[in-house]
C-alpha cells in the first residue's frame, strides 16, 4: 500500500510538471474585445476583432463582431491595447544568443575600465565550457575612460587559453597572442579588404583587429558550437525578442560558429512553436555552400536575399565617409585613427558590381549595410548598371543603415527602387559624441529619416541587436524625441518622425521591406492574426513616455506565444544540447 502511494504521488507530481510545461492555448474562433485594437489600416482603431483559424476574418464595433461570431470565444483585453505584431526588420539573433554566454564588458553593464578589466579578468578565470574565452561589448565611445586593451594586459589575463573581446557594434575586436597564433594572423599576415590587422610601429600585431571582414578570420577560428547548444540558446533569444513585442525579425547575416547556420535556423523556425517568424537574408558564402533558392521556405521561416557589408561602423571609423573623420583628442587617442582618414571600402566596384547582378539575376533581395556616403555611392552605381541591363520589377533591394546618406542619395535609391532602413539608436547610444566623429554640420544630417520619407521611402527602423538592447518601443522614442541618452538637445530634429510614422515603420512599413505585407503588418482582413497587447495605446502616450509602455503578451497565428525559458520544446532542445555537449550527436 505504501509503495502504491508513493508511486501515484510521483505520478501526481509528473502529471503537475508536464501541465505546467505545456503551451497555452486558446480557441481556434476567438474575438478578441473590451480593449482598444490599433489597426494600423483605415480605420485606424476598432473595438474588437474576429480571428478563426489563425487569420483575422474581420474588425468593427464590439456589437457588429460579436453578431458576426456567436461560437466565438471571447479574449477580454480588460483596456489594454490590440496591435500588429511587431517587427523588427534588421537583427542578429544568432549572434546575440551566442553572445549571450559571453562576459559582458558593455557600457551597458559597467561604468569604467576597470570594472570592464575586473569583469574580463573574472570571465578568463571562471568555468568555461568552451575552448575559447569571449567577452562582448566594449565601448570606447560609450565609457569615457575605456583606451584600448593592450596585449601585454590581454595575454596577462589569460596567458594560454585563447580570449577575444568584441566591440559593442562588432567592428573591432582585440586578441591575446593565444587568440591571435589560433586564428593564423602574425606580423606577415595581409590585411584583407576594407579590415586590418593593427600594427605598431615595428610592425608588431597589437591585438586589435579592425573591421568585419578582418574580424571574420577571428570568428572562423572559433571552434563550432554543437548544434543542439546553438538551437537552444537560438530558441530561448527568439522568446526574448516575443517578450518585447517582436513577432517577425529580419535576420541580415546569420553570424556566429554554428555548424550550418541556415540549415539549423530553417528547421528551427519552421517549428510551430518557435515563438517567432524569422526572414533571413544569408551571407555570399552561406548561399554559395548550399542550395538555397530566394525565397525558400515557409510562413515561419523564409529565406529572402543575401545580406554585404559596404563599410564599417562611424564608430570604430570604418564608415566610408566622402570627407575625413574630425581630427581631435578623442579621434585620435580613443579611436586611435590619424587626421585625414575617410575609412576603407570592402568592394572594389567592379567586384561588388559582378556580385550584385549575380545576386539580383537569381532572384534575391539584396541588403547592404552602408554607413558613408562613399558607400552609398558605389552601391547605386552597381545597382543603376545592373538593373539597366537586367530590370526586375519590384525587387525592394535594401540599404541598412543609413547614417550618412545625402538626400540625393536617397531620391536616386527611390529611383531605383531600393528600401531603405534606420540604425536611430546611434542617435540615443551615442549621440552625445557625433559632434567629435563627424562634425557639427554632417551631425545635423545624421539618420536623416523623415526626409527619405518624405521622398517617398516607405522608412523601417531598427535596433541592430546585439550593438544595442532588444526594445522597439525605446526605438520609437528615439526615431521621435532623437535626444541622446547622456544629455544634449535633439539632434536634427526637423528629421523627427512623428508617433503614427513611427508606428508603420515597425510594423506595415517593415512587413512591406520582408517581402510579406500580405501576411502580417497590420490587423486587417485574410492577413495572419499576429498580435502584440501592450497595456497602453502608443498614439495616447507621450511620445517622451513611449519607452515605458509594457508588453502584455504576443500572439502567432491567433495563439499565444510561449515565452518561458522552461517549456516542452526548450527541454527537448536542451536535451539534445546535452548530448552535443557530451559528444553523443554526430554534429
Amino acid at each position: 500500500m505504501k509503495f502504491r502511494l508513493v508511486l501515484l504521488g510521483l505520478l501526481v507530481i509528473m502529471g503537475l510538471i508536464a501541465w505546467s510545461l505545456r503551451a497555452p492555448t486558446v480557441s481556434d474562433e476567438t474575438v478578441f474585445m473590451n480593449g482598444q485594437i490599433l489597426t494600423m489600416s483605415e480605420p485606424m482603431r476598432a473595438e474588437a476583432v474576429h480571428v478563426k483559424d489563425g487569420r483575422i476574418v474581420a474588425t468593427g464595433s464590439e456589437a457588429d463582431i460579436a453578431a458576426g461570431a456567436p461560437n466565438a470565444s471571447v479574449i477580454d483585453l480588460r483596456g489594454r491595447t490590440l496591435m500588429p505584431g511587431l517587427i523588427e526588420p534588421h537583427t542578429h539573433p544568432l549572434a546575440t544568443a551566442m553572445l549571450g554566454a559571453t562576459a559582458d564588458v558593455s557600457g551597458f553593464a559597467h561604468d569604467s575600465r576597470a570594472s570592464v578589466m575586473d569583469a574580463l579578468e573574472a570571465a578568463a578565470s571562471g568555468f568555461q565550457p568552451m575552448a575559447w574565452t569571449v567577452a562582448f561589448g566594449w565601448d570606447p565611445v560609450m565609457l569615457d575612460d575605456l583606451d584600448p586593451p593592450t596585449l601585454a594586459e590581454l595575454d596577462a589575463i589569460a596567458p594560454e587559453r585563447p580570449l577575444v573581446v568584441y566591440t559593442q557594434m562588432l567592428h573591432d575586436a582585440f586578441l591575446n597572442s593565444a587568440a591571435l597564433a589560433a586564428a593564423g594572423i602574425d606580423r606577415d599576415t595581409p590585411n584583407p579588404k576594407g579590415g586590418e590587422f593593427v600594427r605598431d610601429t615595428s610592425g608588431e600585431l597589437t591585438g586589435a583587429v579592425r573591421e568585419v571582414n578582418a574580424i571574420k578570420r577571428v570568428l572562423d577560428a572559433i571552434p563550432e558550437t554543437p548544434s543542439g547548444v546553438t538551437e537552444l540558446l537560438l530558441n530561448l533569444q527568439y522568446a526574448s525578442y516575443a517578450r518585447v513585442g517582436y513577432t517577425t525579425l529580419g535576420v541580415l547575416g546569420p553570424m556566429g560558429r554554428a555548424k550550418d547556420p541556415l540549415a539549423m535556423m530553417a528547421r528551427l523556425g519552421s517549428d510551430q512553436r518557435v515563438p517567432v517568424r524569422t526572414v533571413v537574408y544569408a551571407l555570399p558564402e552561406q548561399l554559395d555552400a548550399g542550395d538555397w533558392p530566394a525565397d525558400t521556405g515557409d510562413e515561419l521561416f523564409r529565406l529572402r536575399g543575401v545580406k554585404f557589408w559596404m563599410d564599417g561602423s562611424p564608430f570604430a571609423a570604418g564608415a566610408a565617409l566622402a570627407d575625413p573623420y574630425e581630427d581631435n583628442t578623442f579621434m585620435r587617442e580613443r579611436i586611435h585613427v590619424a587626421p585625414g582618414h575617410r575609412g576603407a571600402l570592402n568592394y572594389d566596384p567592379e567586384q561588388f558590381e559582378q556580385e550584385f547582378e549575380r545576386f539580383h539575376r537569381a532572384g534575391y533581395q539584396i541588403a547592404v549595410h552602408a554607413q558613408g556616403e562613399r558607400a552609398f555611392d558605389l552601391v547605386l552605381n552597381a545597382a543603376e548598371k545592373v538593373l539597366a541591363a537586367y530590370p526586375r520589377r519590384d525587387h525592394r533591394h535594401r540599404l541598412e543603415h543609413c547614417a550618412l546618406m545625402r538626400a540625393s542619395q536617397m531620391k536616386r535609391a527611390y529611383d531605383l527602387g531600393f528600401t531603405v532602413s534606420f540604425f536611430i539608436d546611434h542617435l540615443r547610444f551615442y549621440g552625445h559624441r557625433l559632434p567629435e566623429i563627424v562634425g557639427r554640420e554632417r551631425t545635423k544630417r545624421y539618420m536623416s529619416i523623415n526626409t527619405a520619407r518624405q521622398i517617398g521611402h516607405r522608412v523601417t527602423i531598427h535596433t541592430d541587436n546585439p550593438a544595442t538592447p532588444i526594445d522597439p518601443f525605446r526605438a520609437m522614442q528615439t526615431a521621435i524625441m532623437r535626444t541622446p541618452e547622456r544629455g544634449g538637445g535633439a539632434l536634427a530634429p526637423s528629421e523627427s518622425l512623428s508617433i503614427e510614422h513611427t508606428l508603420q515603420a515597425m510594423t506595415i512599413n517593415a512587413a512591406w521591406q520582408l517581402g510579406i505585407e500580405a501576411e502580417v503588418g497590420s490587423i486587417e482582413a485574410g492577413k495572419r492574426a499576429d498580435f502584440t497587447i501592450v497595456d497602453l495605446n502608443p498614439l495616447d502616450v507621450d511620445p517622451s513616455n513611449l519607452s515605458s509602455i509594457v508588453v502584455e503578451s504576443t500572439y502567432r497565428n491567433g495563439q499565444p506565444v510561449d515565452t518561458r525559458s522552461w517549456n516542452w520544446h526548450n527541454l527537448a532542445l536542451g536535451r539534445r544540447a546535452l548530448q552535443g555537449l557530451l559528444g553523443l550527436t554526430s554534429d
